[in-house]
């Protein structure tokens, strides 16, 4: 029975930071630093779709003996995500996440992790093939598997790939690949419209006339949109005061994926995962939003949608 979702992640730690402004080229400004948090997207993703009733599965390579390597495994212990697939070396990177945030307005810079490519046997294809959906980003499967054999094995035996789409699109193979093998895609309307420049057409009716099961479009404060199979539907977004916006997307996605597995609608789904993505701003860090639905119907409850 695919019952999991596989997270397939760059892991990381984040590090904020409270800054003065944000700069323009050759400027100087103090950053405070405001702590550290376990984070990472797909981890983010992970915690959150493993709250709303979809186990989590996390494959990840990080770094043997390594403190910032048992915060995350502790972490996501306490979340209830599975972290036995989880890989230590001495050769990886450990990445991380340098958040700086200006009012109620954040810059993200990621310092990636690297580390070898998986040694695909016989129990990591298993892992691949029966995962229900396996989410990850572009660059960090490219960084992880020698080719894309594998997660095409995965697709033919039932599994979902669905990628976390918010990135520059300066690389064709970022394009290339999610035109190729996404069954759904998250991402803000910024990278939407950087995905339809590099693929030189609208993205959502290209990947829906592939097959493709969803396309969803993320916008704050000016709600969301799914577009998928069944048609186009729209959800307002909710009416919050932001503490941190950090994971809003990701509690988005993961709470929209742990829908789809209870058998909602992608309209249903689209209501909760803005809820959730709402509930994320109101609290800080980027696994704020890993709560149950019944939570996230009490928030709605005392909320308005804009």
């Amino acid at each position: 029975m695919r019952d999991y979702l596989l997270a397939i992640a760059g892991s990381d730690i984040d590090y904020f930071y409270q800054i003065e402004t944000f700069l323009k080229p050759g400027d100087a400004c103090i950053c405070t630093p405001m702590g550290k948090q376990v984070g990472g997207c797909v981890l983010n993703v992970g915690a959150v779709a493993q709250a709303g009733g979809l186990n989590c599965r996390v494959l990840d390579y990080l770094k043997k003996d390594d403190e910032g390597t048992q915060l995350l495994l502790d972490t996501l212990k306490e979340k209830n995500v599975d972290v036995s697939h989880v890989q230590l070396g001495e050769d990886a990177v450990n990445g991380s996440c340098l958040i700086m945030q200006c009012g109620s307005e954040k810059c993200i810079y990621v310092i990636d992790p690297k580390r070898p490519y998986f040694e695909v046997d016989e129990k990591l294809r298993q892992l691949l093939n029966d995962a229900e959906y396996i989410y990850s980003l572009a660059r960090i499967l490219k960084a992880s598997f020698r080719d894309l054999e594998p997660l095409k094995e995965a697709r033919r035996q039932g599994a979902r790939l669905i990628f976390d789409g918010g990135c520059q699109y300066r690389e064709d193979y970022e394009k290339e690949m999610i035109m190729e093998l996404a069954d759904g895609l998250f991402l803000n309307e910024e990278a939407y419209q950087r995905l339809c420049e590099a693929a030189g057409c609208q993205a959502k009716d290209k990947l829906l006339e592939r097959g493709c099961d969803f396309v969803c479009v993320t916008a704050g404060n000016r709600g969301a949109t799914c577009y998928c199979q069944e048609g186009t539907c729209f959800q307002p977004a909710m009416k919050v005061e932001v503490t941190d916006s950090t994971g809003a997307g990701d509690s988005f996605a993961g709470c929209f994926l742990a829908c789809l597995h209870r058998g909602m609608s992608h309209e249903d789904a689209l209501r909760y995962a803005s809820i959730a993505g709402a509930y994320c701003c109101t609290e800080k860090g980027g696994m704020a939003g890993s709560v149950g639905l019944e939570e996230l119907e009490k928030f709605a409850r005392e909320h308005e949608f804009s």
